[in-house]
């Protein structure tokens, strides 16, 4: 009998593994980075029967290297196909299929081990630029499900400007806090529109929520949030949760408002913006963004 190796990778059972995980409710998170994709992903992490983690990164590295392998890979075998193999027809090519199953793998594995073996019945991930992969990951999962996290885009260009763009100027970078807000409102003008694409197009698998709904009326919010995934809304757990992910919580003992700009969780309000940009780049803000103002509740 041949021996086996306890460190081999069984594939049969790592794909009924993988075959479970895509049973269970899926969802992706995504948003503006400072918007409070971290906050919603901790939220529903700290429901006793959700496991969602972040940041996977798959739309940076695994979709992207992923196509450049497989891309590659069809290159490297044309090439064979047309030269030496001419006369006897070459290797079939991989196609864009190949790479949707890959990544679908990948996502799968990843899932897997963020759960550590928990039965969790929903399972999700966070990363910002998500919203671009939306579309691919509804084709990949058609049963998974879609959070987008919004925040009034001078609110979260202020913060970005506290934390990227000065760790940036300690890099050398030399670009104006004008530039930076310039170059950062592309992104999130493609994120909106992708977001909301989706959502119009599958209406019951797409929610939206705002960072200022989240402050408001947080009891409401993340009520909505667990019932649109499926899991329990308790009043117990819905405050419990809260109480975990609290700015307090999470910013060491600091009160809403004190800001302290070198810290992730930074200052946990509403209309910081005020205190920071100035009127030109306001109206830079709203001549790029000012359609969607009334449709999220932000006042301009």
């Amino acid at each position: 009998m041949a021996e086996t190796n306890p460190g081999r990778l069984s594939w049969r059972a790592g794909g009924d593994a993988l075959a479970d995980i895509e049973q269970r409710q899926l969802f992706f998170i995504g948003g503006a980075p400072r918007s409070g994709t971290t906050w919603v992903q901790l939220l529903f992490d700290a429901h006793p029967d959700v496991c969602c983690k972040g940041e996977g990164l798959f739309p940076h590295h695994l979709e992207k290297g992923l196509t450049r392998i497989v891309e590659e890979w069809r290159q490297a075998l044309s090439q064979k196909n047309n030269t030496l193999f001419r006369q006897s027809g070459g290797y079939q090519l991989p196609d864009d299929e190949d790479v949707d199953f890959l990544l679908a793998t990948g996502i799968l594995r990843a899932f897997n081990r963020q759960c550590r073996g928990g039965n969790y019945s929903a399972i999700g991930e966070k990363t910002p630029e998500n919203v671009f992969l939306f579309p691919r990951l509804k084709r990949l999962f058609p049963h998974a499900k879609f959070v987008g996290v919004v925040r009034d885009p001078r609110d979260a260009l202020t913060s970005a400007l506290h934390i990227f763009y000065k760790a940036a100027r300690n890099e050398g970078h030399d670009a104006s806090p004008m530039d930076f807000i310039l170059h950062s409102l592309g992104p999130m003008i493609q994120g909106t529109k992708a977001m909301l694409a989706l959502c119009s197009q599958y209406p019951s698998a797409c929610a939206i929520v705002s960072y200022e709904a989240l402050i408001a009326d947080p009891k409401t919010s993340v009520s909505r949030l667990f019932d649109f995934l499926g899991v329990e809304s308790t009043s117990n757990i819905v405050d419990a949760c809260l109480a975990k992910t609290a700015f307090s919580s999470l910013s060491g003992g600091r009160a809403p408002g004190e800001g302290r700009n070198s810290e992730f969780f930074r200052k946990g309000v509403v209309g910081d913006w005020k205190e920071t940009l100035t009127p030109e780049m306001n109206r830079v803000i709203l001549d790029a963004m000012g359609e969607w103002f009334p449709f999220f509740g932000w006042k301009s």
